[in-house]
């Protein structure tokens, strides 16, 4: 199942530990968030329908690397949201780096996929680890301290990696 989580539901999630944290509840408005839209996501192909993105031929055990690869994303993303929403800046700055940032480069085989992709695909990708590693800096910042702007920053950053992989599915597929 191919889903893209909505960066405005990402950004909305994010959010709420800082209105509880500020004693505004869950029905506390800031006027300031109708600032925040994020950019539309681009325009995927409908579901059944022609799809006219670019087909990456990759071996099929490479294929699945791939695969695993980019579930193990939406689960570091899932876990990143989950801290966050916990108040647990520090956990999720580490999850982001380990397993999205740059540092996660050796345990993806990027080396080994990389030659298989067209380069555009791999600016698209090495785009979405350094985003990722500048997420997980403003997660520690957001830790020292959780401010309004400081939320605002991570899903500005949150929106940068989401916004790399919404952009590469767009484009490409191995299927």
């Amino acid at each position: 199942m191919k889903r893209i989580i909505a960066p405005a539901v990402l950004a909305g999630l994010l959010a709420a530990p800082l209105a509880f944290a500020q004693g505004g509840g869950p029905m506390m408005h800031n006027p300031q968030m109708h600032q925040m839209a994020p950019a539309p996501a681009p325009a995927m192909p409908a579901p059944g329908g022609d799809d006219q993105r670019e087909l990456v031929t990759l071996p099929p055990m490479m294929q699945e690397h791939m695969l695993g690869n980019m579930r193990d994303h939406l689960v570091t993303l899932n876990g990143v949201i989950g801290h966050v929403g916990d108040g647990q800046f520090e956990q999720a700055a580490k999850l982001v780096e380990a397993r999205l940032g740059m540092s996660s480069l050796g345990l993806h085989g990027a080396a080994h996929m990389a030659p298989f992709m067209p380069k555009p695909m791999q600016d698209a990708g090495t785009a979405m680890h350094h985003a990722a590693s500048r997420l997980a800096i403003v997660l520690e910042d957001a830790g020292v301290s959780p401010t309004v702007d400081s939320m605002r920053e991570v899903n500005r950053a949150l929106h940068a990696v989401t916004s790399a992989c919404t952009g590469c599915h767009a484009s490409y597929r191995i299927r």
